[in-house]
């Protein structure tokens, strides 16, 4: 997959992550989300994907009181990545 590009505008908080593989010849860029943020719902680059890539992109509750975020590089669950 090529990406998706990044549209302009403020939205929900999320983190960066970079992914560098083996293989790789250029990084993969992704965000991560947070459940239950009530600024997940107008976020640009949120809106703009389909149900199973926003879902891939947030995070989930771990039994810790923390977060789970799972980076899955091809697959039924694959990662949504972001056009640098």
């Amino acid at each position: 997959r090529s990406g998706r590009t990044l549209p302009g505008g403020d939205g929900a908080p999320y983190i960066t992550a970079l992914v560098f593989a083996r293989g790789l010849l250029k990084p993969l860029m992704t965000r991560i989300y947070f459940p239950g943020e009530p600024a997940n719902e107008t976020d640009p680059l949120l809106a703009a994907l389909t149900d199973a890539e926003r879902a891939a992109l947030t995070a989930v509750p771990a039994g810790d009181g923390g977060y789970r975020f799972d980076i899955h590089l091809q697959g039924e669950h694959q990662t949504t990545f972001l056009a640098l």
